[in-house]
């Protein structure tokens, strides 16, 4: 899990504050977490997913913004911890399923982090003005604005990934171990074999978030409906 709230965290400094350069992106950030973690499938999954799903949203102004590099980030992490089936050798459906609606959610979860980092950084802003009119240098202000940055990164990534495992114990049950080094479910069940079903759940789940955060309730209800009856 450290691994995942370390990339959350360069992530997050990538997008807002630090470089801003293409590490951040998803098509980027999932590939190379899914290579580290040996399941460069579901970075690859996810990293085209989430690339296309947040392709025009630009991250700019004072504007509130979904954190769909974290969330991109969080589904991946939380995807790759799960063994491929057994049957297939591919990733479950289920899990990308719901994997994607975690990082969806997640994604806009850290759209309200935002204006509360930006209230921290006003706060430190004026502290740096008044220590460099001072004659000061102003790096303890500096390091606590990039402080405030990671711990904002790395608390969403740790929060996105804790919530993700927990789903996915209440899933699986006794077949998903939890602790160091445990990567491995054996459950058996059919409707687990396959990867690409999952891209047809992805797309609903996501069509789901989009859908809601328009405020277009009656599709939302229809794509609503479709996803519980695919999943009961």
């Amino acid at each position: 899990m450290w691994l995942a709230t370390l990339a959350g965290t360069i992530i997050y400094l990538d997008t807002s504050v630090i470089g801003q350069t293409l590490l951040g992106q998803p098509i980027v950030a999932c590939v190379l977490y899914g290579i580290l973690v040996d399941r460069p499938e579901v970075g690859l999954f996810f990293g085209v997913l989430f690339e296309l799903l947040w392709l025009a949203n630009l991250q700019i102004g004072a504007a509130k913004f979904a954190e769909g590099n974290v969330g991109a980030i969080i589904a991946t992490a939380t995807a790759a911890s799960v063994a491929p089936s057994e049957v297939t050798g591919e990733p479950a459906w289920i899990v990308l399923l719901l994997c994607t609606a975690l990082g969806l959610i997640f994604a806009h979860v850290g759209r309200e982090l935002a204006p509360i980092v930006r209230r921290t950084m006003n706060g430190i802003s004026a502290r740096f003005v008044e220590s460099y009119t001072a004659g000061k240098s102003g790096g303890r202000e500096i390091l606590a604005a990039l402080g405030v940055h990671v711990l904002a990164g790395a608390s969403l990534t740790l929060l996105g990934v804790t919530v993700g495992h927990f789903v996915l114990r209440l899933y699986f049950g006794q077949f998903y171990p939890l602790g160091p080094g445990e990567s491995i479910v054996t459950s058996t069940d059919p409707l687990c074999s396959g990867m690409w079903p999952g891209l047809l759940g992805a797309c609903a789940a996501a069509s789901l978030l989009q859908l809601v955060s328009r405020r277009d309730w009656i599709w939302s209800l229809v794509v609503g409906g479709l996803l519980g009856w695919v999943l009961l």
